[in-house]
């Protein structure tokens, strides 16, 4: 492992997101952030970048005023739109700590040291193929097609690793434009077909795309500073 230059970023589209962010990126301040958002007006008054962004598929709200409720077959909002963030992270910082905006740190602790390639906090330890029999068994047909998309064969989704999607870090080392490649292409597969959710996935067969392991050590640290309130679509 190495030191390197870490920012922390996050997705906050719609109201009750960015009102959730102003709190997160206050819980890290003392840190560098960059927001991707709807309105980066909203952020004007914190030390934060903000970047606009417009959704490329349906967001929180869209579920909750238009399209029914998530899972069941249902998908979930478009959450392949934070690689956007990561990208725009990487341009200047070598390592990008996504955190998702309806999480709080209690405390940040100094983590500045890690692997290159892909971290992410060990919640979940399955390999693709494993955690799809369990959570969202709907997916498995589609995610097939994709490994054999991507990788050029079925079986790499059981070397794939599930990535829990509310916290992770990319690290620079050359080959973060094969691993956001594949996650662009994996995301123009998925969503054609209308499955909106399941980026954990995607992550870990871009990262098998991209030559990467999967690093469940180096974020470990923050994962007792972490509080993440899930729940599903937020309307307030």
């Amino acid at each position: 492992m190495r030191r390197v230059s870490v920012c922390l970023c996050t997705l906050a589209i719609h109201a009750p997101y960015r009102k959730r962010a102003r709190l997160l990126c206050a819980d890290g301040a003392r840190a560098p952030w960059i927001v991707l958002t709807d309105d980066p007006a909203d952020f004007a008054d914190l030390p934060v970048r903000a970047i606009r962004h417009a959704p490329t598929g349906p967001m929180a709200i869209d579920y909750l005023q238009r399209l029914g409720p998530t899972g069941n077959n249902n998908g979930a909002a478009a959450y392949h739109d934070k690689r956007f963030v990561l990208q725009a992270a990487l341009r200047d910082f070598e390592t990008a700590i996504f955190l998702d905006a309806d999480s709080r740190i209690d405390l940040l602790p100094p983590i500045d040291v890690f692997p290159a390639g892909l971290a992410v906090v060990p919640v979940v330890r399955k390999s693709v193929a494993a955690h799809l029999e369990t959570c969202g068994s709907w997916r498995l047909p589609a995610f097939v097609e994709l490994a054999r998309e991507l990788a050029g064969d079925p079986d790499a989704l059981h070397r794939a690793r599930w990535c829990h999607e509310t916290c992770y870090a990319v690290t620079r080392d050359g080959n973060e434009g094969r691993f956001f490649a594949a996650w662009a292409r994996a995301a123009d597969f998925l969503q054609g077909r209308g499955i909106y959710s399941g980026e954990g996935g995607v992550m870990g067969l871009a990262a098998v795309c991209a030559g990467w392991a999967t690093d469940y050590d180096a974020l470990a640290p923050l994962v007792p500073s972490i509080q993440h309130e899930g729940g599903g679509p937020k309307d307030a």
